[in-house]
C-alpha cells in the first residue's frame, strides 16, 4: 500500500531518494501484489479489476473510445515509450497509440468509475520496445499513469487530482486540477496551471512549477528548482546539489521554508511582503532587501532576524555552503 510522504526540515540526498522510490513504479516482474491496493484507484474505480469487462488488443496499432463520467479516474500502466493525456468536453476516452513489439497485449478495462489501461509485456526478454499511448479525456477527470522509461504529459484536465509516476522519463503538466503529485528518480519536471496543492519531486531532473498557489512542495538532489508561482500558503522546498529560484507571495499566515546543502537559495518577494524572516548559510552569504544579516558571534556562519510587518507570516531560509538572497520586486 502506497504510504503518503511527510516532510520535515532536514534535508539529505538519502532522505530525498528514498522518498521518490516510494513514489515511482519498478520494473515488471519486481512488483509486489500489495502495492496493487491503491487508495485513490481503489477508491474510484472499485473492484475494477475483478468486475469490468477487459479488452485485449493483440494489433499494433491502437484505436479505441470508451465512455466514461466526466469526473471519473483515467489510469494507466506502461513501461517505456510515451503517454500523452489531452483534456475534451465528451464524457468519453479517446485511445490511440502503436504498441511496441515486446507488447503481449494491451488490457483496457472500464466501469461507470472510470477506465485503466494496463501495457502488458512479454516476459523474458531483456529489451522492451517503447508503446505510445495517446488520449482524449474528459477535462473533469482525474489522471494516474506510472511508467519506468516513459514521458508523461498532461493537457487541459481539471479533475480532482493528476498522480503521475516514472524512474527515468519526464513529467509534464498544464493543467489546472485540484491536486497534483509529480515523482521522476531521473527526469525533468513540469508543472504549469492553478493548483491548490501540488507536490514535486525528483533525484537527478530539474523541476520548473508556474503559476501554482496555495500548498507547494519541491524536492530535489542534484537538479535546480525554479518556481514562478502565486500567492503561497504552505511551501517546503529543498535541493541538495542544486539551487533553489523562487518567486512568489506569502499569505497572512503562511509558511514558507527553503533548505539546501550546497546551493544557492535564491527568493522574490512583493515589494509589500509581510513576515518574519529567519536565514542562516553556514559559509554563503546573505544578501537581503528585507533587514539586515549579521554574522554569528559564536562560530562561523551568518544569519538574518527580522520582522517586516504583523500579519504571521513566516519565512525559514537555510543553506550549508551556499548564498542566500531575499529581493523585493
Amino acid at each position: 500500500m502506497r504510504t503518503t510522504t511527510q516532510y520535515g526540515p532536514e534535508c539529505g540526498p538519502r532522505r530525498v531518494m528514498q522518498r521518490v522510490m516510494q513514489r515511482v513504479p519498478q520494473r515488471e516482474g519486481s512488483v509486489d501484489p500489495k502495492r496493487r491496493a491503491r487508495p485513490l484507484l481503489a477508491a474510484l474505480l472499485g473492484g475494477l479489476a475483478l468486475a469490468a469487462p477487459h479488452a485485449v488488443i493483440a494489433d499494433v496499432e491502437i484505436d479505441r473510445t470508451v465512455e466514461m463520467p466526466a469526473d471519473g479516474l483515467v489510469f494507466v500502466e506502461n513501461v517505456a515509450g510515451t503517454v500523452e493525456f489531452i483534456a475534451w468536453d465528451r464524457p468519453e476516452v479517446q485511445i490511440r497509440g502503436e504498441a511496441g513489439d515486446t507488447v503481449e497485449e494491451v488490457e483496457i478495462s472500464s466501469t461507470s468509475k472510470g477506465v485503466q489501461v494496463r501495457v502488458i509485456n512479454r516476459k523474458g526478454g531483456r529489451q522492451i520496445d517503447g508503446t505510445d499511448l495517446y488520449f482524449r479525456i474528459p477535462e473533469g477527470a482525474s489522471v494516474e499513469a506510472e511508467t519506468v522509461s516513459a514521458d508523461i504529459r498532461v493537457s487541459g484536465s481539471r479533475g480532482d487530482a493528476v498522480i503521475l509516476r516514472t524512474v527515468s522519463g519526464d513529467l509534464q503538466v498544464e493543467a489546472s486540477p485540484g491536486r497534483v503529485e509529480l515523482a521522476s528518480v531521473s527526469g525533468d519536471v513540469e508543472l504549469e496551471g492553478e493548483v491548490a496543492r501540488s507536490s514535486v519531486e525528483t533525484v537527478s531532473g530539474e523541476i520548473m512549477i508556474v503559476g501554482v498557489a496555495g500548498e507547494v512542495s519541491a524536492n530535489t538532489v542534484s537538479g535546480d528548482v525554479s518556481l514562478e508561482g502565486g500567492e503561497v500558503s504552505l511551501g517546503r522546498f529543498e535541493a541538495v546539489s542544486g539551487d533553489l529560484i523562487l518567486s512568489l507571495a506569502l499569505r497572512d499566515a503562511g509558511r514558507l521554508t527553503c533548505d539546501s546543502m550546497s546551493g544557492d537559495v535564491n527568493l522574490s518577494l512583493p515589494s509589500s511582503q509581510e513576515a518574519e524572516f529567519t536565514a542562516q548559510s553556514f559559509s554563503g552569504s546573505i544578501h537581503t532587501d528585507f533587514g539586515k544579516s549579521a554574522r554569528v558571534s559564536h562560530g562561523p556562519g551568518v544569519v538574518l532576524e527580522h520582522r517586516e510587518g504583523d500579519n504571521g507570516a513566516r519565512i525559514r531560509l537555510e543553506s550549508f555552503s551556499g548564498d542566500i538572497s531575499i529581493r523585493r520586486r
